[in-house]
């Protein structure tokens, strides 16, 4: 779907804008060693089936912004992916219809951020936090 596309790419280019990081890719971005870094990674979207359109569509598309960065201290990574994570936030809930993509539907929000969670099985130095990202569209 070319909607989902640009969607994920709108996500891409915001962060991309909100100056946090040194890179931002789409998809895992396994090659990237920039630090921060971020990438956006389509987890699916699910489709319903609205009660009073019978031929309308709402489409639940899931992202994944995944934060990483580099400390010198345990005390500080934890404070430092917090503020990424915050920053990626509120730059990703400035536009949340995403251009005009995105709507606010009865299955949720136009756009939507989960918790944070960090994932404590990335090696020391680096460090690495996420977060889920739902968008809501009618196609």
């Amino acid at each position: 779907m070319a909607a989902t596309t640009q969607i994920l790419q709108d996500l891409v280019q915001a962060l991309r804008q909100s100056g946090q990081f040194a890179a931002v890719s789409l998809g895992g971005g396994d090659g990237e060693t920039a630090i921060p870094r971020a990438s956006v990674e389509c987890q699916g979207q699910e489709t319903f089936r609205p009660d009073d359109s019978p031929a309308g569509r709402w489409v639940r598309l899931r992202a994944r912004v995944v934060v990483r960065t580099r400390t010198a201290s345990d005390a500080e990574t934890v404070s430092r992916l917090a503020d990424l994570c915050e920053a990626a936030i509120a730059t990703v809930l400035a536009d949340p219809h995403r251009g005009g993509r995105c709507r606010d539907l009865p299955i949720g929000a136009a756009t939507e951020v989960d918790r944070v969670e960090f994932n404590a099985s990335v090696r020391r130095p680096e460090a690495e936090a996420s977060f889920v990202v739902r968008c809501h569209l009618e196609v």
